[in-house]
């Protein structure tokens, strides 16, 4: 019954780590693709007052870029934006730590002992 119990654990574990890098990854590529859906919003509005993608292209990225930088500039939004990031691998790093110490618990270890001591 050990093995099930000590199975059952590192399955939460890999679950876990599946789904706080999910969370990151999602929550970092977020700031990556807004900027780009802008630029694709900015083309078509402006294929519809008549420019061609070609042309409407470097308008679209030129506002965009200058909308980042603004946005860039906000005092402490690019440190809150890392570190909300930061708290939630840090999270996940926990929640991670707390499973290993209930699997060392089941297979009759010490929370702090390490397999080559």
């Amino acid at each position: 019954m050990k093995w099930l119990n000590l199975g059952l654990i590192r399955l939460f574990e890999f679950i876990t780590l599946l789904l706080y890098s999910f969370f990151v990854l999602t929550y970092f590529s977020a700031f990556l693709l807004l900027p780009l859906d802008a630029v694709t919003l900015l083309v078509r509005a402006l294929g519809l007052v008549g420019l061609p993608a070609l042309a409407s292209l470097p308008v679209a990225v030129a506002v965009t870029a200058y909308l980042c930088y603004l946005v860039y500039r906000l005092p402490g939004l690019v440190q809150t934006v890392l570190k909300g990031g930061m708290e939630l691998t840090n999270a996940g790093y926990a929640q991670l730590r707390q499973l290993e110490a209930v699997a060392a618990q089941i297979n009759g270890k010490p929370a702090g002992a390490s397999a080559a001591a």
